[in-house]
């Protein structure tokens, strides 16, 4: 059974919501209670069996992740790093394609700094748990309020039966369909996709196939979520794991000065 041992990191957004912070450094370089917010996603990849991260950034930051790098590199030797370039901010389901030569033809998490999550074990762990069990692609899902839904890629579910043995606690389900921010009307559920994937090697070909198929790679052009709704249309499986602990959405300045707050009462 192969172990998921890759995890793609896409940080090559221009942090527009973080402005000012992000005129001095990118997104995933902002301090959060002393450290990057880069820092918390290679925690987690550590404790959870990564070996190979692949950083998919943009040109324009490369001398910034460099110099992170190489002041990481001395405090840690857990983690191989791969840099890739997404050139053009074609979505986060291009970006992924930026690391197909580092998945291959594997199984791989997928995680944003945007989120982070107070978990134990860590969401990233969790996941890959959970993909151990069902063997298809798993997302992290999040309940939020109706007002919020049109933010977020929502689906619909069918409840699953969780193993009988012990496993990270929080509602599993099948998802059904994606619909990316819908209108209340539209939205299936409250429940909506944030924060990091483990996804299959027919998702990665799916996003290829569908880049190929495209005349231009316009903004935001390729989200995964087009992926995954192919992938349900062909009769694949996918599921979600609705986790139990607090999220702060450290994309945006009240998110991050919640986290602050949350991690120095920790």
């Amino acid at each position: 059974m192969a172990k998921i041992t890759k995890l793609v990191l896409p940080v090559a957004g221009l942090g527009k919501r973080l402005k000012p912070l992000t005129n001095r450094c990118p997104k995933a370089l902002i301090p959060l209670h002393g450290r990057p917010l880069l820092d918390y996603m290679f925690e987690e990849a550590e404790k959870s069996g990564i070996v190979d991260v692949a950083l998919i950034i943009n040109p324009q930051h490369e001398k910034h992740f460099r110099a992170y790098l190489k002041a990481f590199k001395k405090r840690s030797s857990g983690l191989t790093i791969h840099i890739r370039f997404q050139h053009t901010p074609g979505g986060n389901g291009h970006a992924i394609i930026q690391a197909a030569d580092v998945v291959k033809n594997e199984p791989f998490a997928v995680r944003f700094c945007d989120d982070i999550l107070s978990c134990n074990p860590s969401a990233l762990a969790s996941l890959i748990r959970y993909y151990e069990i069902y063997r298809a692609p798993i997302l992290l899902l999040e309940r939020v309020p109706k007002q919020k839904i049109s933010r977020y890629g929502v689906v619909a579910i069918r409840r699953v039966r969780k193993p009988q043995q012990a496993l990270p606690s929080g509602n599993v389900y099948q998802i059904t369909e994606i619909i990316e921010k819908p209108s209340l009307r539209r939205a299936p559920s409250n429940l909506t996709i944030v924060g990091g994937y483990v996804l299959t090697p027919s998702i990665l070909r799916n996003l290829q196939k569908i880049a190929d198929s495209l005349p231009i790679i316009a903004a935001d052009a390729l989200p995964v979520a087009v992926a995954l709704q192919v992938e349900l249309i062909l009769g694949g499986k996918i599921y979600g794991w609705e986790f139990t602990c607090s999220r702060f959405d450290c994309g945006t300045l009240d998110g991050l000065k919640n986290a602050e707050a949350f991690l120095a009462q920790s």
